[in-house]
């Protein structure tokens, strides 16, 4: 097929050199269709390279495209990686301030716990401190005491035993509820005399019957040896619970004593013009002492609604009679017994493990309450009971199938009961107890206090205030 330049020329040669054959008009048209035909092919063959053209140019951006999503997708992966490694740091950034945050709140507490602990350290020790010093001080007045005993000089001891009471007495638990008074005064035995109360108590270092004073029952002071000297029969170093009443202008002291002949423990009187003594015992012999019952301790003298005076006290148990205690009446001086004893109480009951002792006869408004003390004087089971009874001289019963009054948070054993009334009339009870941490012979048996009420007839041990 010839091209179009071709044609072209074909037909000008023909027009213009030779003369053309066929009919003109048939000739022109067979041209122009061939030209029409050309030009078709020519126009096809452009759409056809165009539109590859335009195929190739869609292709090419079509692959650029993809090469940028391509790109875009790495990116967009990273950047969700990058995503996900901030969301996991920014997690793991908010638990680290978490535990922070509970590491600060715990050190916090730790840190006040442990100044709380510092604080409390710091009082403990100055506390410590000031118990060394008081510690010290009391040790001090008690060594000067040994002293001036060992060189006869009892004035002297105690005094300095007096100076030292209060460090002492700290020292041993001392205010409400504690003992009264920081040094050994067992049995002890409390009276009213004008505006002074004067306490007595079983022998030791201040002599045979020591014999302290106070204004108020909260300061006491001691006062020496009321008993400064012996009957010829008493074997020295053996006195103990004692016990004293006013009668007319005389105060008369009962106390027991070792009988040197009898080899048994006896009952013995003496008499003095002030309550604090020295009293004086010019017996030959003791006024009570029942040998063939194992002999007779404790005494505790009263006066009954009609003024009469009795003595009560204990006589330790022999040959099947167990120990039991005793009320006799006496002359009015208090100096002798009249009549008979009688019976009043044995131990009848569990608690009292055999023993009745330390006898304390309340006379309060037509009424006998019998105080006394029960068990092994030198355990923690030693404690105080009461009886009722219907005169001076029984018959009496326990209301009770228990201790009166027993062990305490800050005491225990306590016994030896005696009973008064002070300057307002309200009746108190005194009694001996070891302190909960020194029990048994050596400790000391303190002076201990407590006020007394009555419930539908019996006494009550009111706690301390």
């Amino acid at each position: 097929m010839a091209s179009p330049r071709s044609v072209l020329q074909l037909d000008e040669h023909r027009t213009f050199g030779k003369a053309p054959t066929g009919p003109p008009r048939r000739r022109l048209r067979r041209r122009w269709r061939r030209l029409a035909t050309t030009l078709a092919v020519a126009a096809v063959v452009g759409v056809l390279v165009a539109g590859l053209v335009d195929n190739l140019e869609v292709r090419s951006r079509l692959s650029a495209e993809r090469q940028t999503l391509a790109r875009d997708l790495v990116v967009h992966h990273r950047t969700a990686h990058r995503l996900v490694a901030t969301d996991s740091s920014t997690r793991y950034t908010v638990i680290q301030r978490n535990a922070l945050h509970w590491t600060v709140d715990a050190a916090s507490t730790e840190y006040a716990i442990a100044s709380q602990h510092l604080s409390t350290a710091k009082t403990a020790l100055a506390l410590q401190n000031y118990a060394i010093g008081v510690l010290h001080q009391c040790l001090g007045g008690v060594s000067q005491t040994y002293n001036q005993l060992s060189a006869n000089n009892l004035p002297g001891a105690v005094n300095a035993l007096d100076a030292v009471a209060g460090p002492c007495l700290a020292l041993e638990g001392g205010g409400a509820g504690g003992p009264v008074y920081p040094f050994d005064l067992a049995d002890p035995a409390v009276i009213l005399a004008g505006h002074t109360y004067y306490a007595f108590g079983t022998n030791a270092e201040a002599g045979a019957v020591q014999v302290i004073s106070s204004p108020d029952l909260k300061h006491w002071t001691a006062l020496g040896n009321a008993l400064p000297n012996l009957p010829s029969w008493a074997v020295p170093g053996y006195t103990w619970a004692p016990s004293v009443i006013r009668l007319g202008n005389s105060f008369v002291l009962y106390y027991t004593a070792l009988d040197a002949a009898a080899d048994e423990e006896c009952i013995s009187v003496a008499v003095g013009t002030v309550p604090s003594g020295p009293y004086v015992d010019s017996s030959t012999q003791p006024l009570v002492c029942q040998t063939n019952l194992g002999g007779s301790i404790d005494p505790s003298p009263f006066v009954d609604t009609n003024g009469n005076v009795y003595l009560d006290w204990k006589s330790n148990g022999a040959n099947g009679q167990p120990a039991t205690i005793w009320s006799q009446p006496m002359n009015p001086q208090g100096t002798a017994l009249t009549g008979s004893p009688t019976a009043l109480l044995t131990p009848t009951q569990p608690w009292e493990g055999g023993v009745v002792e330390g006898p304390a006869m309340l006379v309060n408004s037509g009424s006998y309450d019998l105080f006394y003390a029960g068990n092994n004087w030198n355990t923690a089971n030693y404690a105080v009971g009461v009886a009722t009874c219907s005169g001076p001289s029984g018959p009496c019963t326990k209301p009770l199938n228990q201790p009166l009054y027993g062990n305490q948070s800050n005491l225990v054993g306590p016994g030896s009961p005696s009973v008064f009334a002070d300057k307002s009339g309200n009746i108190w009870l005194a009694f001996h107890a070891w302190l909960p941490n020194a029990v048994g012979d050596p400790h000391s048996r303190l002076l201990f206090l407590r006020q007394l009420s009555f419930s539908n007839g019996l006494p009550v041990v009111n706690p301390p205030s």
